[in-house]
């Protein structure tokens, strides 16, 4: 491989490399939002008093 090639090469790979530790970032923002909330679960009622 010429020195060209490799350093197409090691560029591509190094920019996987942040788009892969992006998304761990945003999974963790996600997170810290209510969990029941993105399972899709509704809010619990009010009891009814009566």
């Amino acid at each position: 491989m010429n020195k060209r090639a490799k350093k197409r090469l090691k560029e591509s790979i190094e920019k996987d490399r942040q788009e892969r530790v992006k998304p761990t970032q945003d999974q963790n923002l996600s997170t810290s939002k209510d969990p029941l909330k993105l399972r899709g679960f509704l809010p619990k009622p009010a009891k009814k008093r009566g």
